[in-house]
């Protein structure tokens, strides 16, 4: 999505200005747009690939959404059944009301629950009185869990959902990468539940004043037109009527087809003397998953693109929108002459991958032995099992299953444990039917199964990311026209793709009008180098 959210803002910035100043292709290595958002319909299923919702703290699906004009085609998660499981010691546990991630927020609830034994609920409690961690430059976010929670908490709650997030190993990913809200919370409440407690009064407060305003607009109107604004979201999760593709599929809708090149990879990229830019229009382009967009002016070089296709384009500025290791091999190209980019490229390399499989199976509700309910499960990596999490999503979302049907949902592949994703069809098929039998009593023959593989598909955010992150941006700030988007940066989830590849749209476009503006023009101020982490679903 971050290729798509790039070609959006670039097209946006050019019907904006007249003459338009500069023109753009998207190419895309696959025969789709949109990444890892994929949705399959087929006989009244809803069938995602990919990740099935976004969060409402990450704005920019909902924001992109509005500018297309399918605000209407959102769709909440059903709360009255947002609840979840954890499979431990051969059954499935509720995840306790008022658990926010690995943090209780809600005393009797909590108490009561059966997943973690009443010497780790005590442990947790130590939270409320434990001093404040040394301050250091990184931490595990499994160094980090045991320090505030305790050992069990990290192994029956901690991990596996963390692994449903980032399929990472939670003993080497980074805190301050993929958490920082727990650092902030220690450093200004010292204990996570204090923090967390507070934090989720003020999100309750934010929403019943939101509630307020809409019953109130709605009531008496507003000369600004409030009572016919876009309806807020009531949940957590949020995706749209017939599956997230839905905004993929808009998104490539409103942009100029002659622009988009699907089946297309950008396969080397090289630097070119001035004089190779020609006399033709200033070019932004923007590619995934070999994403670029190169720029060319006076006494600056272009970069010559070469295609999957045997053809060749010279640009003026490049957006690389793709995977770190495809961003990575780009920037060989030009790493003999620039010792900023073989510094990138290096450690763009350095950012580890988790291949995965989503594997989805329809029933017939009659065939359902044991009723479904929640949102779905995850499964501890003590536990030793074939899948890391299972979703209901018949019963997350509204739409994706006739009413006398179910569809769930399996992921296979984790950190460490990765195999399983790369099991032929039948046999991955065999496997997921096991453990949703012993998990379940899940035994009916599926009405369909449909599964979806992606090959180093997760970054991971090992200790030190932000800090890698960070020589990696300075490097690529002293290649002009050579701007990065993408999940492995600041974020992985669906809205910091989008808002990622918008931002270097708008600094690959300061770039060229800087390029062609006259010698006294001021240059365009620039966008951040990154949007910052709010938190995962």
């Amino acid at each position: 999505m971050a290729g798509l959210g790039a070609a959006h803002a670039l097209e946006c910035l050019r019907a904006a200005a007249d003459p338009a100043p500069f023109d753009w292709v998207l190419f895309e290595r696959a025969d789709y747009f949109g990444g890892k958002v994929r949705t399959e319909r087929v006989d009244g299923f809803v069938i995602e690939g990919g990740p099935d919702s976004f969060i409402v703290e990450k704005p920019w699906p909902m924001e992109l959404a509005r500018k297309l004009g399918i605000s209407e085609r959102l769709l909440d998660s059903n709360e009255d059944v947002r609840r979840s499981y954890v499979f431990s010691r051969g059954r499935l546990h509720e995840l306790p009301e008022g658990l926010i991630l690995m943090v209780p927020t809600r005393l009797l609830p909590f108490a009561a629950s059966s997943l973690i034994s009443l010497r780790g609920k005590l442990r947790m409690g130590l939270d409320l009185v434990l001093p404040r961690g040394r301050s250091l430059a990184d931490e595990s976010l499994g160094d980090f869990v045991r320090r505030r929670l305790g050992a069990e908490a990290l192994a029956k709650v901690a991990e596996p959902i963390v692994a449903g997030i980032h399929a990472g190993d939670p003993e080497q990913m980074s805190v301050r990468a993929t958490f920082p809200m727990f650092l902030e919370m220690e450093r200004d409440h010292r204990s996570l539940i204090v923090g967390m407690i507070r934090r989720r009064r003020a999100r309750l407060r934010a929403t019943r004043g939101a509630g307020a305003g809409a019953s109130n607009a709605a009531a008496g109107g507003t000369a600004t037109g409030a009572a016919t604004g876009p309806r807020k979201p009531r949940a957590y999760f949020l995706s749209f009527r017939t599956g997230l593709a839905d905004l993929a599929d808009a998104v490539v809708a409103d942009l100029p087809a002659e622009r988009l090149r699907a089946g297309v990879a950008v396969e080397s990229l090289v630097a070119e003397p001035p004089a190779a830019a020609g006399a033709g229009p200033e070019t932004a382009i923007t590619a995934s998953p070999a994403d670029a967009a190169g720029s060319a002016g006076t006494g600056q070089s272009a970069l010559r693109l070469r295609l999957s296709d045997g053809t060749e384009q010279v640009v003026q500025a490049v957006v690389l929108a793709g995977p770190a290791f495809a961003a990575a091999e780009l920037l060989g190209g030009i790493a003999a002459s620039s010792a900023a980019a073989a510094s990138a490229a290096a450690e763009l390399a350095a950012i580890p991958y988790v291949s995965t499989a989503t594997v989805s199976l329809a029933y017939r509700r009659a065939d359902v032995a044991r009723p479904l309910h929640g949102f779905g499960f995850v499964v501890p990596r003590a536990e030793e099992r074939g899948i890391m999490a299972g979703t209901f999503s018949s019963l997350k979302f509204d739409g994706r299953a006739p009413d006398d049907a179910v569809l769930v949902r399996a992921f296979v592949g984790r950190a460490g444990r990765e195999s399983a994703a790369a099991l032929p069809d039948d046999e991955l098929i065999a496997l997921v039917r096991d453990e949703l039998a012993s998990i379940l009593d899940l035994r009916a023959e599926p009405l369909l199964t449909r599964i979806f593989r992606w090959p180093q598909g997760m970054p991971q955010y090992r200790v030190g990311h932000a800090a890698l992150i960070g020589r990696v941006e300075a490097a690529i700030g002293e290649l002009p026209g050579i701007e990065l988007a993408g999940g492995y940066l600041h974020g992985i989830g669906i809205g910091d793709c989008i808002r990622e590849g918008a931002a270097a749209a708008g600094r690959a476009v300061a770039h060229v009008e800087h390029l062609t503006a006259p010698a006294e023009a001021a240059v365009p101020s620039g966008l951040p180098a990154g949007d910052g982490i709010e938190g995962r679903s």
